[in-house]
């Protein structure tokens, strides 16, 4: 009889405790939906709820995905309550940042979140389900042609000096500052700035950042580059039109941001002549400014040069080589030197 009500306490202690164990739900979507342009970016929000509460941050997985580009979720996780089946859970949402590269259809996989809720005995898990989506060339670009997707897009320019007169070894500086909402500063592309005849072009290094609300969260990409031009000659000149082609998220088509043209005039500069100017010498002395002489009459003189030199002096190579030859003939004789023995005693054995 006290056996079995011992066992009986037992298993209501073990139902209590099981009752008592917290639970752990979670969910996960894909926003705004299953179907998407290359490189419009998707978010995969995974939701970690309990019945209980959390002493700390819960584990993710790393995702990848081929073909597509991912940023796991920050530090920081958005707070939750829903009530679920009648019961009420607090929870953490987590955000992961996908853009698709390639024009197919993806899988995210099933991720195994761990944590640890107040009032738990162990350490809990529970799986995602697996999730899909497409992503399609947009409207208005070729296939492989890098996409700009953004749901707004500021495109700027500013020229200094502005309305000056320029004269030649003068430079002009334009900056272009490109903006562009919910899209990351790394995919915001360089803008086509080409060259200009009789203009030097000197670009500086892009700056490229994120920009954020104040308080972290992510709003959109920034760009800005620099070029120098430098004025080589006189002349009516003109930096050409710049324009960015991008996929608008909002209305759901291409669209295309320019900054004008600027043009502008440029005269010559006296003072930026040299200081010493051989043409500007050879003028005024009545010479003419460019003076050439053929390679092969420069050979011919050296040549000239060295056999009047050699012709002039032949008495004194005659001697030199005359007195070199009686030195030889006369030399001392050579003197045949020889060791002495190392072992004294045994010098009979030497010749």
């Amino acid at each position: 009889m006290k056996r079995g009500l011992g066992l009986l306490g037992l298993w209501l202690w073990s139902a209590l405790a099981c009752a008592d164990e917290p639970l752990l739900n979670v969910q996960a979507r894909l926003l705004p939906g299953d179907a998407v342009v290359v490189g419009e970016p998707l978010q995969l929000q995974v939701d970690v709820l309990t019945s209980s509460w959390f002493t700390d941050a819960a584990t993710l997985p790393e995702l990848t995905i081929a073909g597509t580009d991912v940023t796991p979720p920050n530090s920081e996780a958005q707070h939750l309550t829903q009530t679920v089946q009648g019961q009420i859970f607090t929870g953490l949402r987590y955000t992961y940042r996908i853009i698709p590269n390639l024009a197919q259809a993806f899988t995210v996989p099933s991720l195994t979140v761990r944590t640890s809720p107040a009032q738990a005995s162990h350490e809990l898990s529970a799986q995602t389900p697996p999730l899909h989506f497409t992503a399609s060339q947009p409207a208005g670009f070729e296939p492989g042609e890098p996409v700009l997707v953004a749901s707004g897009l500021r495109f700027s320019q500013n020229i200094r000096p502005a309305d000056a007169e320029l004269k030649v070894g003068d430079s002009l500086s334009r900056t272009l500052t490109l903006q562009a909402e919910n899209a990351p500063g790394l995919s915001l592309p360089a803008p086509p700035v080409g060259t200009v005849d009789g203009l030097s072009t000197y670009p500086k290094t892009p700056q490229i950042s994120n920009l954020d609300d104040g308080r972290g969260n992510f709003t959109g990409g920034q760009r800005i580059d620099s070029l120098s031009y430098r004025i080589e000659r006189p002349g009516n000149y003109a930096l050409p039109a710049i324009s960015v082609k991008w996929w608008d998220s909002i209305q759901r088509k291409a669209q295309t941001s320019e900054v004008p043209a600027i043009s502008f005039k440029a005269v010559a500069n006296p003072g930026n002549a040299p200081v010493f100017s051989i043409a500007r010498d050879l003028k005024q002395l009545g010479q003419p400014s460019q003076l050439r002489v053929p390679e092969s009459a420069l050979i011919t003189g050296l040549i000239l040069l060295l056999a009047g030199v050699g012709y002039c002096t032949r008495r004194s190579w005659l001697r030199l080589l005359s007195t070199t030859r009686h030195w030889w003939r006369t030399r001392p004789a050579r003197k045949t030197y020889a060791l002495r023995p190392l072992n004294p005693g045994h010098e009979k054995d030497f010749p």
